[in-house]
């Protein structure tokens, strides 16, 4: 009789405390959001889910109110002090001014090392080194910048390197060009100086091949690297002709650029600033985990959700992750390594 009495106590407690919630819920204000142009609502830096126009319950006090615009991919946004229901329209002239990411462009004339049909080299004309820094720019415009809704604005730097470059190789056929051969001939890559590096070789060239299983490997931890800057080695099959192979990859993979870059900053970075991120996929890396959310190859949806924030949360219904257009607009990796 006793275990009954205290269940049906517990039973009328939860009641209570559910009807006290749903009574302060119905009690909050309505704010009808609406914009120049329809768009995704972000409430204090968080995808809602909703679109505009459309009336939201918003608890009383002060609060970023923020719509990215389907089609021109800008990011509008206002500081509003809630309380009590009220129509709150942005325009253009709610644009933030964007935040400025520097990279840093290497184009690399030539490589040596120990292939399996021993030493050899591998070079990349002025006209092929400029048709690869011409895809970089091509994704940037395309991609790193709209799938932030222009919240980033990227400053490039381009040098070539024409000093040979020795790879280096791990076991049989695993060839890379590691942050300290950039370093020894480049000593302003350094802390602050810039968010990301960029390094394009030539993958084969004639007999010699450096052949490997990966386009791209970049460093998944940049503020406990020494140069505290993201790192991206691209090593690129030029075949006999750099522009049909760019084109094949602009037509079937489009992400290869932003891919390595988002490793940068999505697997440890934004996480480390407080950015609730996706799950890590089966083989350790966020990036991967593509699958797990139910996004397919070549994965432009799950690059532009997982910059916009707006990946759906696999355990808490109505919840997105990513970075977002608020994070964007708040770090950059370089001013991060000045404050190490």
């Amino acid at each position: 009789m006793k275990n009954l009495l205290l269940v049906l106590f517990l039973i009328s407690i939860g009641l209570q405390a559910c009807d006290s919630k749903s009574e302060k819920e119905a009690s909050l204000p309505i704010v009808r959001i609406d914009a120049v142009e329809k768009g995704f609502i972000y409430l204090d830096g968080q995808y809602t889910g909703y679109s505009t126009p459309a009336d939201m319950k918003v608890s009383p006090g002060e609060h970023v109110i923020g719509v990215a615009t389907n089609e021109s991919k800008q990011y509008l946004r206002k500081v509003v002090t809630v309380d009590q229901s009220a129509e709150i329209n942005l325009s253009l002239n709610d644009k933030p001014e964007p935040k400025v990411w520097k990279a840093l462009w290497l184009g690399i004339h030539e490589v040596t090392g120990s292939s399996v049909n021993g030493r050899c080299q591998s070079s990349f004309s002025k006209e092929e080194l400029d048709a690869g820094f011409n895809f970089f720019q091509w994704s940037i415009r395309n991609q790193f910048e709209p799938f932030s809704y222009n919240t980033t604005k990227w400053e490039v730097e381009r040098k070539d390197i024409s000093t040979p470059i020795e790879l280096h190789k791990a076991g049989n056929t695993w060839f890379t060009l590691e942050p300290e051969s950039i370093t020894a001939l480049l000593p302003e890559v350094q802390p602050g100086n810039y968010d990301a590096v960029f390094v394009f070789w030539r993958e084969s060239d004639g007999d010699c091949s450096f052949k490997s299983s990966y386009f791209g490997l970049a460093w998944t931890d940049p503020m406990n690297d020494p140069i505290k800057t993201g790192y991206v080695t691209i090593k690129f099959d030029a075949g006999d002709d750099i522009n049909n192979n760019i084109n094949w990859y602009k037509e079937n993979d489009p992400g290869v650029w932003v891919h390595e870059w988002l490793h940068t900053v999505g697997e440890n970075y934004f996480q480390d600033c407080g950015v609730q991120m996706p799950e890590k996929g089966g083989d350790g890396l966020v990036l991967h985990a593509a699958e797990k959310y139910n996004y397919t190859y070549p994965w432009m949806d799950w690059y532009a959700d997982f910059m916009s924030g707006r990946v759906k949360n696999l355990v808490a219904p109505n919840t997105y992750c990513g970075i977002g257009p608020e994070a964007f607009l708040k770090y950059t990796v370089r001013e991060s390594a000045l404050k190490k």
